[in-house]
């Protein structure tokens, strides 16, 4: 590999030599590689690794944008190729699967053999998606998952209890019809098959089989099985009744109908609560809730979202451990109390949830909590734990046609799912034929 600099016994003498000069050792260098963009990677990220490489003497990071998280995916691996990749490199968590088949990195579970209490700390739920077989692959880094946002203004106009956000779809239905009309609708979305998979967890039901990819690798799709279809069938409903605003593919368009009063409730990421506050300001008071399940399901949970970072393999011993340095600096708890902050990411590490600022954040804006408290009530199931396959963002895109089908009303909810069921099956056992997994 190109980016191989110095083995041990070269880092030893330079140490030695550095020491009779009087010299001072210059840092062990480690590429960065994200898919941070906006504000969270421009300011908020590029001040986290300003203030790192500030506070010690043993690694300076370059931290590098890459693009979206499939950019950056299709990058590392032409990286590879070309042997020149970064030492970590940030991937969503649907890339799971492709990592460990790739056969590049680091299992991070060699450090924590020897480092155990880095764990000790950090959140269960978050662990669980990156574990396989055993083994802890990747660190969790910016964390979230899906809660429902309401606007507790227009539920007090539609006589409805701002602090008793619906659970049961029935619940979610009738809610979104009573905010609906004169312009106005319950419910908005955006076509994005992130939000299909984390209401098919809620409802405790996989993804695809073999336990969700965990059990062994997943042969076939199974999220046209009627937890599946009554997901799509909810929006259908709703669309029809006129409670649900559809902004096709556009999530901009929706947050913009949101922030302005527009929709009184949407599905979004955790990790957008900070910027969300900043967009309503005085506007309404913002609600956070756990998303809905049938009425005739215990609920599940969520799945995590969001990305860990990765480390390659073949690099020297001491680069190694200067990655792994900088690894438990970020899961350290006033670093995840930093992203927590300033993003709404969930705090990898239990313990900043005891710093004062959290709970200085927490009293102030309690719906940062929810997000927490939902994923802490998740039961640990494979559903909850997530899917992991290896053409998941083509899954990802064939459901979202599913979604579209369906609200052009081109077809009804299981017979686009079960198109997309079949599409996914087959791209499924491509890739496990070329990766020799069957």
């Amino acid at each position: 590999m190109q980016k191989r600099r110095l083995t041990s016994l070269a880092l030893l003498v330079l140490v030695l030599t550095l020491a009779l000069s009087g010299a001072a050792m210059a840092k062990v260098k480690i590429e960065f590689w994200h898919a941070l963009g906006g504000a969270i990677g421009r300011d908020i990220l590029t001040a986290f690794i300003d203030e790192f490489n500030a506070s010690q003497d043993i690694v300076e990071v370059e931290a590098i944008y890459q693009g979206s998280y499939d950019d950056l995916l299709n990058k590392y691996v032409l990286a590879l190729q070309a042997g020149d990749p970064p030492h970590l490199v940030h991937v969503y968590e649907i890339g799971t699967r492709r990592m460990i088949d790739l056969k590049a990195t680091v299992p991070l579970q060699k450090f924590i053999d020897r480092e155990p209490q880095v764990l000790e700390h950090l959140v269960p739920n978050l662990l669980s998606y990156y574990t396989i077989d055993g083994q802890l692959h990747s660190m969790p880094f910016n964390s979230s998952n899906a809660i429902l946002y309401y606007n507790k203004d227009m539920f007090r106009e539609a006589g409805l209890d701002p602090e008793r956000p619906p659970r049961t779809y029935s619940e979610f239905r009738e809610y979104a019809r009573r905010m609906s009309g004169n312009g106005k609708y319950g419910f908005g979305n955006y076509v994005y098959g992130w939000y299909f998979e984390q209401l098919l967890a809620v409802a405790d039901a996989e993804f695809v089989n073999n336990g969700n990819g965990r059990l062994a690798p997943a042969t076939a799709a199974t999220f046209n099985n009627p937890r599946g279809v009554a997901i799509l069938q909810l929006f259908k409903d709703m669309l029809d009744d006129g409670s649900y605003l559809d902004t096709g593919r556009d999530g901009d368009a929706l947050r913009a109908a949101f922030v302005s009063g527009q929709v009184g409730m949407r599905i979004g990421s955790t990790g957008g609560f900070a910027s969300t506050f900043a967009d309503i300001g005085d506007r309404f008071e913002l609600g956070a809730a756990f998303l809905p399940a049938p009425d005739d399901v215990e609920w599940g949970g969520v799945v995590i979202g969001g990305g860990s970072i990765w480390m390659t393999a073949g690099f020297s011993e001491e680069e190694e451990e200067a990655a792994w340095y900088f690894l438990k600096h970020l899961v350290s708890p006033e670093s995840t109390a930093y992203w927590h902050i300033n993003t709404g990411y969930f705090p990898v590490d239990r313990r900043a949830l005891d710093l004062p600022e959290v709970k200085a954040l927490h009293q102030q804006y309690p719906q940062f909590r929810v997000a927490i408290d939902q994923l802490e009530a998740s039961r640990q199931t494979y559903a909850t734990q997530g899917a992991v396959i290896g053409v998941f963002p083509e899954a990802r895109k064939a459901i979202e046609e599913a979604m579209e089908y369906v609200l052009l009303g081109y077809m009804t909810p299981k017979e686009a799912l079960d198109e997309a069921a079949a599409e996914v099956t087959a791209a499924i056992r491509r890739y496990n034929i070329q990766m020799g997994l069957q």
